[in-house]
C-alpha cells in the first residue's frame, strides 16, 4: 500500500505545500541597513503585523522553520532568500530536502547576475529565481532580464517576479506593469513565469497576461490588501473566479507570504483562502492542483 503523506490538511486531507513565504534571517535584517525601530515602523504602517522579532544570529532559524510547519501540517514551503542568507539557507536545504523549496533572489543589473544565478541552482541547490523589477529598476524585457531568463531556460526552472505595489522602500512604480513580462515569456515559451500576490494591485493587467501566455502562472500569497488601491470594488472572491477564469486552476499556486516571527505562518491565510476556492465550488481535483500538485510540478523540473 502507498504510505500516507505525514502533513495533510485537517479539511482538504491532502499535503498544503506554501509556494510562497520568505527567509528573513538576522543576516537579512543586517543586510537591510536600517534600525529595528525603523523596520517596525514600517512594518505596522504598511501591513497588519503587531511586531516584528529580529532574529538571533545564534538560533537555528531553519529548525525554527520546520517546528512551524509541524505546528500547522504543512508538508513544504518555499522561501524567497536573499543573496545575504543564500548559503545558510543552501545548509537548510541539506538538512530539510523535503521540507524546503528555494528561490534566490537576482538582481539582473549586477555585473555577476548570470554567474550567481548559475551557482544558486547548480551549487546551492536552489530550484527558482525570484525577481523584483519595482525594487531593482529594470523591465523584464531588457536585456539583462534576459540574461536570467536565458538559465532559467537552460537549467528548466522557474522564474517568480514580483509587480505592483510593495512594502519595500524606494521601490519604482515605473517598474511595476506585468505586461511587460509577455515578450519574455512569448520568446521564451519552456520557462514558467511567476506573477506573485496576483500582480499586486496590477489585476487587469496579471489577467490579460495569465490568458494571453500559457507559460504565466500565478500565485495567491499575501493578505491582498492591493484590493483597497484599485478603482474598482473588489473582493477576494470575485479575484478568485477571475483568476480561475482567465487561466485556469492547472496555473493558480497557493501561497502565503508568511515571512517573519512572531507571527509565523500565517494560517489564517491558508485557512480563507480554502474557503473562498470551496465557496467557488472548486473540484476536489483542482483543490489539490491549487494547493500542492502545481507547485511540486513547478519546481521538479530542475536540470541543475
Amino acid at each position: 500500500m502507498p504510505k500516507k503523506p505525514k502533513y495533510l490538511h485537517k479539511d482538504l486531507n491532502l499535503p498544503v505545500i506554501d509556494s510562497h513565504s520568505h527567509y528573513l534571517s538576522h543576516a537579512t535584517f543586517q543586510s537591510w541597513q536600517v534600525s529595528s525601530g525603523a523596520i517596525q515602523r514600517r512594518i505596522r504602517t504598511r501591513t497588519d503585523m503587531k511586531e516584528v522579532e529580529v532574529p538571533n544570529p545564534d538560533e537555528d532559524f531553519a529548525q525554527r522553520w520546520v517546528k512551524e510547519l509541524d505546528r500547522y501540517g504543512i508538508e513544504k514551503i518555499g522561501m524567497m532568500v536573499g543573496p545575504e542568507s543564500w548559503n545558510e539557507f543552501a545548509n537548510a536545504l541539506k538538512r530539510f530536502p523535503e521540507r524546503f523549496y528555494g528561490y534566490a533572489n537576482i538582481n539582473p543589473l549586477s555585473p555577476d547576475a548570470e554567474k550567481q544565478a548559475r551557482h544558486a541552482i547548480r551549487k546551492l541547490g536552489f530550484h527558482g529565481f525570484k525577481l523584483y523589477p519595482v525594487l531593482h529598476n529594470f523591465h523584464t524585457y531588457d536585456e539583462e532580464a534576459y540574461r536570467v531568463y536565458q538559465i532559467a531556460d537552460e537549467l528548466q526552472v522557474p522564474v517568480l517576479h514580483h509587480f505592483g505595489i510593495s512594502i519595500g522602500a524606494g521601490v519604482n512604480l515605473r517598474y511595476c506593469n506585468p505586461l511587460d513580462l509577455q515578450p519574455a515569456a512569448r520568446d521564451f515559451p519552456n520557462v514558467r513565469f511567476g506573477i506573485a500576490h496576483l500582480g499586486a494591485g496590477m489585476f487587469r493587467e496579471t489577467l490579460l497576461l495569465f490568458y494571453q501566455q500559457d507559460n504565466i502562472y500565478v500565485d495567491t500569497s499575501g493578505s491582498n490588501i492591493w484590493m483597497r488601491y484599485i478603482p474598482y470594488p473588489s473582493d477576494l472572491i470575485g479575484v478568485m473566479k477571475r483568476a480561475l477564469e482567465a487561466g485556469g486552476p492547472e496555473r493558480i499556486v497557493f501561497g502565503t507570504d508568511s515571512s517573519m516571527f512572531p507571527r509565523g505562518f500565517r494560517y489564517d491565510i491558508l485557512d480563507k483562502q480554502l474557503r473562498i476556492f470551496k465557496d467557488l465550488q472548486v473540484s476536489d481535483e483542482n483543490l489539490r492542483k491549487i494547493f500542492s500538485e502545481n507547485i511540486l510540478s513547478l519546481m521538479g523540473r530542475r536540470k541543475g
